[in-house]
């Protein structure tokens, strides 16, 4: 899994906060056709799979945002500016 640091745009936290407005612009009656499915879709994924996990109680927001970011992927690499991808 690449980690990125605090700063750089590919950090998991700003992919967090993407894929949480995305999910809940998708709860609306009349969703935004705008709204992006894919990172809503990863996000409640992850957390369905950490959820039937045992110890399901110690996952933090950190961790499902890492499991889930789609931002490691290689079509982002020029976006990354703490050198993860190195």
């Amino acid at each position: 899994m690449i980690v990125h640091e605090r700063g750089c745009p590919l950090y998991s936290v700003h992919w967090l906060r993407h894929a949480v407005a995305a999910a809940g612009m998708l709860t609306h009656e009349n969703p935004d056709p705008a709204a992006d499915r894919g990172n809503a879709e990863a996000l409640t994924d992850a957390i369905a799979r950490f959820a039937e996990q045992d110890d399901w109680e110690t996952v933090t927001l950190k961790d499902i945002a890492d499991h889930a970011t789609l931002m490691n992927q290689g079509k982002f690499r020029n976006e990354c500016t703490c050198g993860a991808f190195n």
